[in-house]
C-alpha cells in the first residue's frame, strides 16, 4: 500500500495563483506525490488534458526542478490517500502461505520448502521489474540512459539468494526494494517454531494473557502512567505476521481514531493500522537481534486510512513467561 497525496483541479488552482512565477501548465489536472515508509517523497505523477479532450498522462520530467520542487512542498494541502500495490497484495499473500516448523517434520524440510516458496515469489518479482525496467528503456531519452537501463536489466539477479545492497538502486527505482527486501529476510531467518492453539486451549491461552496483562499492570503508578499519558502506548504479542494487540493506552486509541473494541486481541497487519513494509521488518529484526530501539521513524493508519507519520521506540519485553513488544509512538512531521 502506497501513501500519497492528490492536488486535483481545485488544488492546483490556488497552486497556481501563488506560485505565478512557475508557469504551471493549466492543462494539469491532477498531480499526485508518493511517499515512502519514512515520509519522504518518491515520485510524482500528473494527469492533463490532452489534445483530444480526454485524460492524459503527463510528462513531469518537463516541469522543471523548481515546480516539482514546489509541488512537494506544496503536499500538505492535498488529500491524503492510499493506494493498493498489486505486487503488494500477491507477495504478501505468498509470505503468508510459508510454511513453519512446528516439530511435526524435520526442519531441514521445511526449510528448504521455505526457500522454494520464496524463491517463486522473487521469481514474479523478478518478471515485474524486468517489465518496469523495460517500459522505462522504451521512453528512454538519451543513449546514456539506454545503456544505463539495458544494464540494470541484464544485472537483475536470477535467484534471491544472489540479491545483495548493490542491486538496490534498481529496484528503487521501480518501487520494489522494499518487497525484495522482505523476501531477502524471511530467507536469512531460520523456520519459526510456532504453536498454534486449538480450540481446546484457547481458553487456557487467554488465561495466559490476562493474567501477563494483569502482570504487567498491577502496580498503581504503572497504571497510572499507562492510562494518563500523553504518549501513545502499545503492548502487542511478537511476531512479523501474527503479532497481536494485547494493551493499548487512550492516546494509542486517540492516535489511530479506534477504540479498543476495533483492534483489542486482532493482529496488527489486520487491524488496517500496521502495514508490512521495509521499515517496520527492520524494526522487528532489530527487536529480535537487539531487544529494542529508539526514535526511529515509521508509519501507522488511522480509522480513515490516513498516513500517520510517527516516531517509534520500543522494547521487547518478558511478562509472566511470555515475551511481548512495547512500543512508544509520537506523531512525527512529514519532513
Amino acid at each position: 500500500m502506497y501513501a500519497l497525496t492528490v492536488l486535483d483541479h481545485s488544488a492546483l488552482a490556488v497552486f497556481r495563483s501563488e506560485h505565478p512565477w512557475l508557469e504551471f501548465p493549466d492543462a494539469i489536472l491532477e498531480v499526485c506525490i508518493y511517499f515512502d515508509d519514512n515520509g519522504g517523497p518518491t515520485r510524482l505523477t500528473a494527469l492533463k488534458v490532452g489534445p483530444n479532450g480526454q485524460t492524459a498522462e503527463a510528462d513531469v520530467d518537463t516541469f522543471g526542478v523548481d515546480t516539482v520542487l514546489s509541488l512537494i512542498r506544496y503536499a500538505p494541502q492535498g488529500a491524503a490517500k492510499h493506494e493498493e500495490s498489486p505486487e503488494e497484495r500477491h507477495i504478501w499473500a505468498l509470505l503468508e502461505e510459508l510454511p513453519v516448523a512446528d516439530g511435526s517434520r524435520p526442519v531441514e524440510v521445511v526449510e528448504a520448502e521455505r526457500a522454494a516458496k520464496l524463491q517463486n515469489a522473487y521469481a514474479i518479482l523478478q518478471d515485474i521489474a524486468q517489465d518496469k525496467l523495460r517500459s522505462l528503456l522504451a521512453s528512454a531519452r538519451s543513449p546514456r540512459e539506454t545503456q544505463r537501463l539495458t544494464d540494470a536489466i541484464n544485472a537483475l539477479p536470477e535467484r534471491l539468494e544472489k540479491v545483495d545492497d548493490s542491486h538496490k538502486p534498481q529496484f528503487l527505482e521501480i518501487d520494489l526494494w522494499r518487497f525484495v527486501a522482505v523476501l531477502r529476510d524471511e530467507l536469512a531467518m531460520p523456520a519459526d517454531y510456532e504453536i498454534t492453539a486449538g480450540r481446546d486451549d484457547e481458553l487456557m491461552l487467554r488465561d495466559v494473557i490476562e493474567q501477563a496483562e494483569s502482570t504487567a499492570l498491577s502496580g498503581p503508578v504503572i497504571q497510572a502512567l499507562f492510562e494518563l499519558s500523553p504518549v501513545a502506548f502499545s503492548i502487542s504479542s511478537i511476531g512479523q505476521k501474527s503479532s497481536r494487540y494485547i494493551r493499548v493506552n487512550q492516546a494509542y486509541l486517540d492516535l489511530v481514531g479506534k477504540s479498543w473494541d476495533d483492534i483489542g486481541g486482532n493482529e496488527m497487519m489486520a487491524s488496517g493500522i500496521v502495514s508490512g513494509s521495509e521499515a517496520r521488518a527492520e524494526r522487528l529484526m532489530l527487536l529480535d537481534r537487539d531487544g529494542g530501539y529508539a526514535g526511529m521513524r515509521g508509519e501507522i493508519h488511522d480509522a480513515a486510512g490516513n498516513m500517520v507519520p510517527v516516531m517509534i521506540s520500543a522494547r521487547r519485553i518478558s511478562v509472566a513467561g511470555q515475551l511481548y513488544d512495547f512500543e512508544v509512538l509520537q506523531r512525527a512531521s512529514r519532513d
